[in-house]
This record gives C-alpha cells, structure tokens and sequence, in this order.
C-alpha cells in the first residue's frame, strides 16, 4: 500500500474569496472558499433550519474547502491498517491517516470508487481544512455534510431530539406529522404546502428543541410523483414497499424550492401533532390521547443510523463526543404533550387524495381550510 499526503497551508489563508455565516441557536459556523458554488451549496443545504449572520460576528468554528490536487492519492490499502469509521448510508468511510504537528490529518470516500478527499483538523484553531480534488463534484459533498454535522453534534448535546417526521409551518406554528416507514409523512407535507399555504420544513426528520422549537433538518427531499407534476430536475424512484408500489422524485433542498416553488420557513414554535394510521380505512381524524401521542414520539425518535450520520466521533468539527451526544439528549415524556394531536386513520394509498384536511378541522387548528 501506498499513499501520498500533500499537507495544506495551515495559515489563517486570508486569500479566500468567498466566505459566509450560518447560524442556529447561537452556535455559528463560518464557511469560507474561493469557489462561490461551494458557498452556495453548503448554505444552500443548512438554510433556512440556519440563518445567514453577518460575516464580521464571531464564531465557535472554521470549515475551509478548497478544490486542488489531489492530495490523497489512493493507489489501493488506503483503509488497511488505519483507524477508520464507516458511515451508515453509501458506504461513505474516512481514515485517520495522520496525527502530527497539532493537526488531525483524515481521508475520506464519499462513495466506493470516489476519489478520496483530505481533511485537516486544528482543534486549537478552530478550523477544519477540506481539500477536494479539482472538479470532483461527489467530494464536494463532504462540505454539506461537515456543516450538518457541526450544527446537529452541538444542538443534540444540548438537549434537542432528532424525530423520523415531516413538518410544515401553519400561521407561524409547526404542524408536525408522525408515520412509520413509507407511511405517508412527505404526502402530506407537501399536501399542507400546495392545499393549505403552509411553509415547508421538513420531508424525514425534524430537531425538536428543549424550548420546543422545531427546526427541519436538511435531508434530500422525496415528493411523491403524483404531487409533482410536469418539472425538470430530481431523480425518480420506483419501489415497491409491502405490497405498495411507491413512486416518487428525490431532490436536494435546493433543488426541491427550484423546482416546485416551495417555500421553506425557518425554526417555529410546535403547534400541533397529526399522527398517521396508515393501516386503516375510516377516512377520519380523532383526538389522540397522552398515551397515544407519546408511544408515537417513541417510535419516532428510535433514529439510530441517522444520530450516528450526524455525529462528531473523530472531533472533525469540534462536536461533542458520541457519548455526551447520547447523554445530553432531551428527556421523550411530555416533548410534544400541551398542544392539539390527531390520529388520521386513512389507508396509506389513499393519503394522496383523501379529503384528510376536512377529517382533521374539528382537531388541528388551521386545516379547515384545505380539503
């Protein structure tokens, strides 16, 4: 095995065109590339669950990227015999491949067979240095994940709960949809969007913060085919999950509110929770009691893959340890008790055009208006 490391400038590298803010919670990020489509896409993914800050505030950490190279060559071996961590989804793997001067040296595949990234880590500086080789779009994709997983690793430790739900904001509030898997969260969602002139936030997993905030974490969005109509962009999907054929179009966030004009809102206040029974035909929304509604947070807080996806085990951008994630989490009983909760009992195949609106009016305030 053979491997060729270039280490970087680790200087304050003022030459940077191109910088930005993210903020959420008061923890800030500061991003900085010559390359402004770098910049775009990493904002592009954290906002509006982030807001943009002023560039001349202070910051708790530095992602530099830089396309140049490439400064890992994987001439084979490159994981053999190293410390390496295997992320859950795509087979994404990163090796710690040296630790000297003060600086955490880290490869990284994005996906088997892509050509390997190098980051640099000075905890002392605050700053993680990601080098992409010139025009290797799939190694640009570290840089989205590094900014979620500076924000989710802090937000985690400090008592927020990562849930498997969609949300939408309704008059300034989250309406927050609670399903198993494939059981019709995006429908409706983006049912909310087009009947009732809700804000989007998310399509698969919200951060419910100890203040109750709800915030949609940035994932690729899965909109159902039938909802989208005649449009260019996404990538289509077809499956067949327990008997039902699903089809529908994935996209980036970015490419979700060009695409389609959907309008995102920011982090609000909790407002109400619909949980779907997707096994039932009744067609009608009920009142769900404590008991219901808490085994259905349960349920959807059980996100082991995705909390170790957002985790911070090898400290690349000065999160929290996994196990002070794991124990600073908030406490389930009663996260989302005090505000208005349904049971939609309506068959999944049917969550596209049902009139689930007019079965929820006399329970969640603001679906009145919808059908």
């Amino acid at each position: 095995m053979t491997l060729g490391i270039t280490p970087g400038d680790r200087t304050a590298e003022k030459s940077a065109n191109g910088h930005g803010v993210a903020q959420l919670n008061g923890v800030r990020l500061r991003i900085e590339t010559p390359t402004p489509d770098v910049l775009g896409s990493v904002l592009g993914m954290l906002v509006p669950a982030c807001s943009v800050a002023s560039p001349d505030v202070v910051t708790q950490w530095t992602l530099k990227v830089e396309e140049r190279g490439p400064e890992v060559e994987d001439r084979g071996g490159l994981f053999d015999g190293r410390l390496v961590l295997e992320l859950p989804y795509g087979g994404r793997r990163l090796a710690v491949v040296g630790v000297d001067e003060g600086v955490l040296r880290v490869a990284a595949c994005y996906r088997p067979g892509a050509t390997p990234v190098l980051m640099e880590v000075d905890s002392r500086q605050q700053v993680t240095r990601l080098v992409v080789a010139s025009g290797e779009v799939v190694g640009l994709r570290w840089a989205d994940y590094l900014g979620r997983v500076f924000f989710a690793s802090r937000l985690l430790a400090s008592g927020s709960r990562m849930l498997h739900a969609s949300a939408v904001a309704v008059d300034g509030v989250a309406l927050v949809f609670l399903a198993g898997r494939h059981g019709g969260k995006s429908t409706l969602a983006h049912r909310a969007v087009r009947e009732l002139g809700a804000r989007f936030l998310a399509d698969d997993l919200v951060l419910i913060g100890p203040d109750r905030t709800v915030m949609g974490w940035p994932t690729r969005v899965a909109v159902p085919a039938e909802l989208v109509g005649d449009i260019d962009g996404g990538r289509r999907e077809r499956t067949v999950v327990a008997g039902v054929r699903r089809d529908r179009f994935l996209f980036t966030p970015a490419q979700h509110r060009a695409a389609l004009g959907i309008a995102y809102s920011p982090p609000v206040p909790l407002g109400a929770v619909v949980i779907v029974d997707g096994d039932a035909a009744a067609g009608e929304g009920v009142r769900a009691d404590a008991g219901m509604l808490h085994r259905a947070v349960v349920r959807a807080a059980h996100v082991p893959q995705q909390l170790l996806y957002v985790s911070d085990p090898l400290g690349l951008m000065g999160g929290a340890r996994l196990a002070d994630q794991v124990a600073g989490a908030g406490q389930l009983e009663g996260l989302m008790s005090g505000v208005p909760a349904a049971v939609l009992r309506v068959a999944v195949e049917q969550l596209p055009s049902a009139p689930v609106w007019r079965a929820l009016q006399d329970v969640i305030p603001g679906t009145g208006r919808g059908r």
